[in-house]
């Protein structure tokens, strides 16, 4: 969302250097040709940016749209998914529970589907979305592509379980495992802490 927040702050300040501009040419009775051309393009500018603004923030409500349905899929519809469709999930997810989450691109992206940073920590993920327990090398593959994508924490997230290996080997390697189970717990609405 920071691609809307530039764009919202670019807008409000054409909109206020147009509204200065203009009240100030007109109180002291220079409001010519010229200054109207030039308030006229700066209109312009403002309804351009105002635009572009509320595109951004339209795009950030359909994605949050979009992550509440993917977060409310039960576990047959996550069983159902292809491969994009899961990581595409798990992104909403862990979005769902605080994490910022970038996409990695599908191909040379060294065994890590995701990014996902929350309070500073960058963490690898890959999603395994499979119809059997997930084995070691899941865990070998995210390990190893954390250090390229400069994350400190690993996580794998699956629909199924893991091989008591596999639970070994993340054990000594810190990293976090995500089972059909847990993932569930993860999906659903967080409660709102609301203060009085």
């Amino acid at each position: 969302m920071r691609e809307g927040s530039a764009a919202v702050t670019t807008a409000l300040q054409w909109l206020g250097l147009w509204v200065v501009t203009t009240a100030l040419l007109t109180l002291i009775g220079v409001l010519n040709t010229a200054a109207w051309v030039l308030a006229a393009l700066s209109a312009v500018a403002v309804v351009v940016s105002a635009w572009r603004a509320l595109l951004v923030w339209l795009d950030h409500r359909r994605d949050i749209r979009r992550d509440a349905l993917y977060r409310a899929t039960g576990q047959a519809a996550v069983d159902a998914m292809t491969g994009v469709e899961f990581e595409h999930y798990v992104a909403a997810v862990l979005r769902g529970i605080g994490y910022t989450v970038e996409l990695t691109r599908a191909t040379g992206d060294f065994g890590v589907d995701l990014i996902a940073t929350k309070d500073g920590t960058r963490t690898a993920v890959q999603c395994k979305r499979q119809n059997r327990v997930v084995n070691g090398s899941a865990i070998q593959q995210v390990v190893a592509g954390a250090a390229v994508h400069d994350c400190a924490a690993t996580m794998v997230v699956s629909n199924h379980r893991y091989t008591r290996a596999a639970e070994q080997l993340a054990e000594v390697h810190g990293c976090v495992l995500v089972d059909r189970t847990r993932l569930a717990r993860m999906s659903r609405p967080q409660p709102m802490n609301r203060s009085r």
